[in-house]
């Protein structure tokens, strides 16, 4: 990912009437990619909106939204007008045989997956072994300041010894009524699966650790610093305010077309 964030639910007529307002929280984020030199990369905006238990987060490329109520996935490529749209359980699942295919091509089309009777390749979702994780340790330090107008709380976390985030944590500002932390997290956890690489490793160590949920419960992170084999990522809020949120904006907008989860990750996808 490059880089995440990381989430009482709002029900009845009025979450299920388009175009309605409902009172949450709007966000504004600036992302900044670190090369290993200490080089800053152009700043990059994001717009985040929650309400009623669904997320949507706004990036140049592209536009995520999450219903963390109803466990949907949906990527929107404002450029070209398309999107994709299932449950969390499709993307890992369509995400997971893309890159079997890319990877068989690059064998050769080597056969490297079991087919079934009818010919189709069998997909087995993935797995995560917690006892297989790496070490995590959450350390709270002294370091407090300001944050989009915010008093924080400087936390540190270490995989396997390394320093793999810093995060900033406003204790006063409390969206839970909007966004659940036990469903945040378990949709997260969902997606942990499809990842990649060392960072896999250590978000998911995260996505289990008892220490880290109860932190998740008790205030927002408003800055985060990711490190990395090639640098770090930097994601900072510069404003963070209680405002009505219609709900079509967690929808995709009309006359947009419905495209393959390839076609729509062409576009640097969002991270959690």
């Amino acid at each position: 990912m490059r880089g995440v964030l990381c989430r009482a639910t709002l029900v009845g007529v009025l979450a299920a009437l388009p175009g309605v307002a409902q009172a949450g929280w709007v966000s504004e984020w600036t992302n900044v990619a670190v090369k290993q030199n200490g080089e800053h990369l152009d700043p990059q905006p994001s717009t985040m909106a929650i309400a009623g238990g669904r997320v949507r987060l706004e990036q140049p490329d592209v536009i995520t939204l999450i219903d963390y109520n109803g466990g949907r996935f949906t990527l929107v490529n404002p450029t070209k007008q398309y999107f994709w749209s299932g449950t969390v359980d499709d993307y890992v699942r369509e995400l997971s045989m893309q890159r079997e295919k890319d990877f068989r091509a690059q064998l050769g089309g080597a056969n490297i997956k079991k087919k079934s009777k009818d010919g189709e390749d069998k997909y087995a979702p993935p797995k995560i072994d917690p006892a297989k994780l790496p070490p995590l340790s959450i350390t709270k330090t002294e370091v407090k300041e300001k944050v989009a107008g915010y008093d924080t709380v400087k936390y540190e976390f270490r995989t396997d010894g390394d320093l793999f985030q810093e995060v900033w944590v406003a204790p006063a500002l409390d969206v839970s009524s909007e966004l659940d932390p036990g469903r945040y997290l378990a949709l997260q956890t969902k997606l942990g699966a499809v990842m990649m690489g060392k960072a896999a490793g250590q978000y998911n160590a995260l996505y289990f650790n008892d220490e880290y949920r109860k932190l998740m419960e008790k205030g927002f992170v408003v800055k985060t610093v990711t490190h990395h084999i090639a640098g770090s990522f930097e994601r900072t809020a510069t404003s963070v305010r209680q405002a009505d949120v219609p709900s079509s904006q967690f929808d995709v907008p009309d006359g947009y077309r419905r495209v393959n989860l390839s076609d729509v990750l062409s576009a640097p996808t969002p991270s959690s």
